[in-house]
Protein backbone atom coordinates (compact mmCIF):
# COMPACT_ATOMS: atom_id res chain seq x y z
CA UNK A 1 0.00 0.00 0.00
CA UNK A 2 1.96 3.26 -1.24
CA UNK A 3 1.73 6.11 2.02
CA UNK A 4 0.47 9.36 1.28
CA UNK A 5 2.58 12.46 1.36
CA UNK A 6 0.79 13.62 4.43
CA UNK A 7 0.89 10.18 6.43
CA UNK A 8 4.76 10.61 5.44
CA UNK A 9 4.72 14.19 6.69
CA UNK A 10 2.81 12.85 10.24
CA UNK A 11 5.28 10.12 10.75
CA UNK A 12 8.38 12.35 10.60
CA UNK A 13 6.63 14.88 12.51
CA UNK A 14 6.16 12.36 15.10
CA UNK A 15 9.75 11.40 15.18
CA UNK A 16 11.21 14.74 15.65
CA UNK A 17 8.70 15.64 18.61
CA UNK A 18 9.75 12.07 20.52
CA UNK A 19 13.36 13.03 20.65
CA UNK A 20 12.95 17.38 20.16
CA UNK A 21 14.30 17.07 24.32
CA UNK A 22 17.50 15.05 23.63
CA UNK A 23 18.12 15.73 19.60
CA UNK A 24 21.38 17.99 20.51
CA UNK A 25 22.97 14.96 22.77
CA UNK A 26 22.37 12.25 20.62
CA UNK A 27 23.25 13.81 17.51
CA UNK A 28 26.44 14.67 19.12
CA UNK A 29 27.05 11.45 21.13
CA UNK A 30 26.15 9.05 18.01
CA UNK A 31 28.16 11.70 15.71
CA UNK A 32 31.05 11.19 18.20
CA UNK A 33 31.06 15.05 18.18
CA UNK A 34 31.75 15.62 14.20
CA UNK A 35 28.14 17.07 13.69
CA UNK A 36 29.87 20.27 14.60
CA UNK A 37 32.37 20.29 12.80
CA UNK A 38 30.35 19.56 9.60
CA UNK A 39 28.40 22.68 10.34
CA UNK A 40 31.35 24.65 10.96
CA UNK A 41 32.57 23.59 7.31
CA UNK A 42 29.14 24.41 5.47
CA UNK A 43 29.20 27.72 6.87
CA UNK A 44 32.97 28.15 5.45
CA UNK A 45 31.85 26.98 2.47
CA UNK A 46 29.17 29.52 1.85
CA UNK A 47 31.51 32.13 1.85
CA UNK A 48 29.56 34.87 3.88
CA UNK A 49 31.35 37.97 4.50
CA UNK A 50 28.70 40.07 7.07
CA UNK A 51 25.64 41.85 6.48
CA UNK A 52 23.89 38.91 4.32
CA UNK A 53 19.84 37.51 5.30
CA UNK A 54 19.91 33.37 5.23
CA UNK A 55 17.15 31.15 5.38
CA UNK A 56 17.90 28.02 7.19
CA UNK A 57 15.53 25.49 6.36
CA UNK A 58 14.59 22.61 8.49
CA UNK A 59 16.57 24.34 11.27
CA UNK A 60 15.58 21.91 14.14
CA UNK A 61 16.63 22.90 17.32
CA UNK A 62 18.73 25.90 15.60
CA UNK A 63 22.28 24.94 15.99
CA UNK A 64 23.68 25.80 12.34
CA UNK A 65 21.27 28.73 12.37
CA UNK A 66 23.01 30.09 15.83
CA UNK A 67 26.37 28.96 14.27
CA UNK A 68 25.35 31.41 10.78
CA UNK A 69 24.14 34.45 13.04
CA UNK A 70 27.79 34.77 14.12
CA UNK A 71 28.68 35.15 10.84
CA UNK A 72 26.78 37.70 9.62
CA UNK A 73 27.00 39.80 12.66
CA UNK A 74 24.98 42.42 13.39
CA UNK A 75 24.18 43.74 9.93
CA UNK A 76 22.74 40.60 8.66
CA UNK A 77 20.14 38.23 10.13
CA UNK A 78 19.19 34.72 10.35
CA UNK A 79 15.62 33.12 10.32
CA UNK A 80 15.12 29.14 10.97
CA UNK A 81 12.37 27.49 10.18
CA UNK A 82 10.99 23.96 10.85
CA UNK A 83 7.44 21.80 10.13
CA UNK A 84 8.20 20.49 13.91
CA UNK A 85 6.84 22.58 16.48
CA UNK A 86 8.31 20.54 19.04
CA UNK A 87 12.07 21.43 17.75
CA UNK A 88 11.32 25.14 17.36
CA UNK A 89 10.37 25.25 20.63
CA UNK A 90 13.60 23.57 21.59
CA UNK A 91 15.45 26.40 19.26
CA UNK A 92 13.96 29.22 21.08
CA UNK A 93 14.77 27.80 24.52
CA UNK A 94 18.60 28.96 23.28
CA UNK A 95 17.42 32.80 21.96
CA UNK A 96 18.00 33.70 26.38
CA UNK A 97 20.60 36.62 26.16
CA UNK A 98 21.48 35.83 22.30
CA UNK A 99 21.98 38.55 19.72
CA UNK A 100 18.62 40.12 18.00
CA UNK A 101 19.82 38.85 14.35
CA UNK A 102 18.37 35.09 14.60
CA UNK A 103 14.68 33.80 15.04
CA UNK A 104 12.75 31.08 14.12
CA UNK A 105 9.44 30.63 12.47
CA UNK A 106 7.09 27.28 11.58
CA UNK A 107 7.10 26.89 7.74
CA UNK A 108 7.16 24.09 5.91
CA UNK A 109 10.43 23.14 2.87
CA UNK A 110 7.96 22.43 0.37
CA UNK A 111 5.80 26.04 0.61
CA UNK A 112 7.85 28.58 2.14
CA UNK A 113 5.80 31.79 2.86
CA UNK A 114 8.22 34.11 1.81
CA UNK A 115 8.66 36.46 -1.35
CA UNK A 116 10.80 35.52 -4.28
CA UNK A 117 14.24 36.31 -3.76
CA UNK A 118 14.24 37.35 -0.08
CA UNK A 119 17.35 35.85 0.89
CA UNK A 120 21.46 36.26 0.13
CA UNK A 121 21.86 32.13 0.66
CA UNK A 122 19.30 29.13 2.02
CA UNK A 123 21.20 26.52 4.51
CA UNK A 124 19.78 22.82 5.04
CA UNK A 125 21.37 20.39 7.64
CA UNK A 126 20.67 17.18 8.40
CA UNK A 127 16.86 17.71 7.04
CA UNK A 128 17.10 17.28 3.18
CA UNK A 129 16.12 12.92 3.44
CA UNK A 130 13.48 13.70 5.32
CA UNK A 131 11.95 15.42 2.97
CA UNK A 132 10.39 12.53 0.34
CA UNK A 133 9.64 15.03 -2.45
CA UNK A 134 12.94 16.56 -2.86
CA UNK A 135 12.66 18.39 -5.68
CA UNK A 136 9.80 20.87 -4.37
CA UNK A 137 11.94 21.56 -1.38
CA UNK A 138 14.60 22.18 -3.91
CA UNK A 139 12.40 24.50 -5.62
CA UNK A 140 10.98 26.26 -3.00
CA UNK A 141 15.14 27.10 -1.72
CA UNK A 142 15.27 28.44 -5.40
CA UNK A 143 12.34 30.99 -5.35
CA UNK A 144 13.36 32.43 -2.18
CA UNK A 145 17.14 33.16 -3.46
CA UNK A 146 18.32 36.55 -4.64
CA UNK A 147 19.80 35.82 -7.93
CA UNK A 148 23.43 34.96 -7.37
CA UNK A 149 21.94 33.88 -3.92
CA UNK A 150 24.35 30.14 -2.24
CA UNK A 151 22.44 27.37 -1.41
CA UNK A 152 24.30 24.95 0.75
CA UNK A 153 22.86 21.46 2.16
CA UNK A 154 24.66 19.33 4.62
CA UNK A 155 23.84 15.51 4.81
CA UNK A 156 24.23 12.68 6.10
CA UNK A 157 25.56 10.04 3.35
CA UNK A 158 26.50 5.68 3.45
CA UNK A 159 30.03 5.89 3.59
CA UNK A 160 32.14 5.09 0.05
CA UNK A 161 34.97 3.75 2.08
CA UNK A 162 34.72 -0.23 1.16
CA UNK A 163 36.70 -0.91 4.61
CA UNK A 164 34.42 1.45 6.85
CA UNK A 165 31.00 0.30 5.37
CA UNK A 166 30.45 -2.78 7.63
CA UNK A 167 31.79 -1.45 10.82
CA UNK A 168 29.00 2.11 10.24
CA UNK A 169 26.45 -0.56 8.64
CA UNK A 170 26.47 -2.36 12.38
CA UNK A 171 26.45 0.67 14.30
CA UNK A 172 23.76 2.58 12.36
CA UNK A 173 21.27 -0.18 11.95
CA UNK A 174 22.22 -2.04 15.47
CA UNK A 175 24.20 -0.26 17.55
CA UNK A 176 22.31 3.00 17.64
CA UNK A 177 18.84 1.66 17.61
CA UNK A 178 19.92 -0.29 20.83
CA UNK A 179 21.54 2.88 22.55
CA UNK A 180 17.93 4.67 21.76
CA UNK A 181 16.42 2.48 22.85
CA UNK A 182 17.87 2.69 26.24
CA UNK A 183 17.69 6.43 26.29
CA UNK A 184 14.39 7.18 24.32
CA UNK A 185 12.17 3.89 25.67
CA UNK A 186 11.57 4.04 22.08
CA UNK A 187 14.17 2.28 19.06
CA UNK A 188 11.81 3.94 16.45
CA UNK A 189 13.67 7.22 15.67
CA UNK A 190 16.92 5.43 15.20
CA UNK A 191 15.56 2.38 12.83
CA UNK A 192 14.39 5.07 10.78
CA UNK A 193 17.73 6.70 11.10
CA UNK A 194 19.83 4.94 8.66
CA UNK A 195 16.67 3.92 6.32
CA UNK A 196 16.72 7.64 5.63
CA UNK A 197 20.29 8.07 4.88
CA UNK A 198 20.10 4.82 2.53
CA UNK A 199 16.90 5.85 0.70
CA UNK A 200 19.04 9.42 0.00
CA UNK A 201 19.68 9.82 -3.96
CA UNK A 202 24.09 9.55 -4.05
CA UNK A 203 25.92 12.79 -4.39
CA UNK A 204 25.59 12.49 -8.21
CA UNK A 205 21.93 12.31 -8.20
CA UNK A 206 20.99 15.06 -5.94
CA UNK A 207 23.74 17.22 -7.73
CA UNK A 208 21.59 16.12 -11.20
CA UNK A 209 18.45 17.64 -9.09
CA UNK A 210 19.92 20.73 -7.98
CA UNK A 211 20.41 21.26 -11.50
CA UNK A 212 17.07 20.42 -13.14
CA UNK A 213 15.76 22.83 -10.20
CA UNK A 214 17.60 25.79 -11.93
CA UNK A 215 20.63 25.61 -9.15
CA UNK A 216 24.11 26.26 -11.36
CA UNK A 217 27.57 25.78 -10.14
CA UNK A 218 27.03 22.99 -8.57
CA UNK A 219 29.64 21.50 -6.18
CA UNK A 220 29.98 18.13 -3.98
CA UNK A 221 31.95 17.77 -0.89
CA UNK A 222 32.39 14.57 0.94
CA UNK A 223 33.63 14.36 4.64
CA UNK A 224 34.93 11.53 7.03
CA UNK A 225 34.68 8.45 4.40
CA UNK A 226 31.76 10.19 3.19
CA UNK A 227 29.18 9.63 6.10
CA UNK A 228 28.26 13.27 6.03
CA UNK A 229 28.70 15.49 2.07
CA UNK A 230 27.98 19.28 1.82
CA UNK A 231 25.92 20.00 -1.74
CA UNK A 232 26.91 23.64 -2.59
CA UNK A 233 25.12 25.54 -5.22
CA UNK A 234 24.33 29.02 -6.88
CA UNK A 235 21.15 30.69 -7.96
CA UNK A 236 21.66 31.75 -11.28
Amino acid sequence: MKTSQRDRDTFIKEIFASVAEDIDFLSSFFSFGLDQGWRRRLVSLLKLKGGERVLDVCTGTGKLAFLLSRKVGEKGSVLGVDFSREMLAEAARKLNGRPSNIGFEFSDAKDLDFPENSFDAVTVSFGMRNIPDTAAALHEAHKVLKPGGRFCCLELTPPTNRWIKPAYTEYCFKVMPFIAMKILKTAVPYNYLPRSIEAFPSSDEFARTLESCGFRDVSVHSMTFGIATIFVARKG
